[in-house]
């Protein structure tokens, strides 16, 4: 007895569920204006003459039939959500679409776009029925069984399909990201109507944002705590140019170097990432434990003359190069690259370095 009164309670409590998401999703009262059927043009009486008409007020005529009565779904359009960085929309834009721009440190945006795909659909397993380029057609699934932003795709279970189309210029520094349903089917038997497919794709466009924003943010904690990982450095020259090589690639060595800088009497004025300088100040004496313990007393400046400095990165396979000129891009001599190798190697590799506190 105890099992049939709860297994009531709970299809009372399923029902009373989706009767208050129909209810969201219906204009209030009743129907009947869907069944009007239009009425004949007004009979004048013999021997008069009808009013003239004038057409100001004549109802135009549908090109096509939209949902009406029970079937129109009066909430309002989801917006898709500019959640990942760089991610933005146009004023006039509309539906689910985006435009991701590269940030900071980014040369192709586009290859991000498609590996945080592939990573959000396997996190997701939602199955891929084609790929062809800059195309994906998904195969069936319940975007409402997902344990994410999907959720709240569709009020019902329902299966549906999508296209997701990326669209990039030649300099890969922004692509567009489009969702859109490719149809949709009842996952079970209820009556319940299915839903705006626009609805859905707004909703798994946001959800891939979410997840682009995630991998993001782990990203960025990574690049903030790889300032402090060591980074060995050797001493080469390439003809008469010499140059120290960092056993890092360009982004971690990029994050380290200006704190290491700064324990050497380095200020640092401006960066260019884009051309991979950094532009400093030699200013001597830094108030470093390091300069303490080498040389067995107070700072000691390094022989370089007080003023400004260009440091220069570049790719070098997995490492990177690393190369010094002064304000007028004339590179240093070699004697300056020998006499820094030591403080300076020793610097990148002592894994307890810390930025000075301003």
């Amino acid at each position: 007895m105890t099992i049939r009164k709860t297994t009531l309670a709970l299809a009372v409590i399923a029902l009373a569920g989706c009767s208050s998401t129909m209810d969201k999703r219906q204009a209030d009262g009743g129907f009947a204006y869907a069944d009007v059927k239009p009425q004949p043009p007004l009979q004048a009486p013999a021997g008069l003459h009808p009013p003239k008409d004038d057409g100001k007020y004549a109802i135009p005529q549908l090109k096509g039939q939209g949902p009406v009565g029970k079937e129109l779904d009066i909430r309002a359009p989801r917006l898709v959500l500019t959640l990942a960085g760089g991610s933005r929309l146009e004023e006039s834009e509309s539906g689910s679409k985006v435009e991701i721009d590269a940030t900071d440190g980014v040369g192709d945006v586009v290859a991000i776009i498609n590996s945080r795909l592939d990573e959000w659909l396997k996190a997701r397993n939602i199955p891929v029925d084609k790929r062809t380029g800059t195309d994906i057609d998904t195969g069936w699934f319940v975007p409402a069984d997902q344990d994410s932003m999907m959720k709240a795709a569709d009020d019902f279970p329902v299966k549906r399909r999508f296209a997701i189309h990326i669209e990039a210029p030649a300099h890969k520094r922004s692509a567009v990201v489009t969702v859109k349903s490719l149809g949709a089917e009842k996952a079970d038997d209820d009556e319940a109507s299915i839903g705006s497919g626009e609805r859905a794709s707004v909703a798994v466009l946001n959800d891939y944002l979410a997840f682009y924003a995630g991998k993001d943010t782990v990203s960025q904690r990574e690049m903030a705590l790889s300032k402090y990982r060591p980074i060995a450095v050797t001493l080469s020259q390439s003809g008469e140019v010499p140059a120290f090589t960092l056993g890092a690639d360009f982004e971690r060595a990029w994050s380290r170097l200006p704190m290491v800088l700064e324990h050497l009497g380095f200020a640092v004025k401006d960066i260019d990432k884009s051309l991979g300088t950094i532009f400093v100040s030699y200013e001597g004496n830094p108030d470093s434990s390091f300069w303490s313990g080498l040389f067995g007393g107070g700072g000691k400046d390094l022989s370089f003359k007080h003023g400004k400095y260009q440091v220069l990165l570049g790719e070098k396979g997995e490492n990177t190069s690393m190369t010094i000129t002064d304000k007028d891009g004339q590179p240093l001599a070699a004697d300056k690259y020998s006499e820094m190798y030591n403080p300076f190697s020793e610097l990148m590799a002592d894994p307890k370095l810390e930025e000075f506190k301003k």
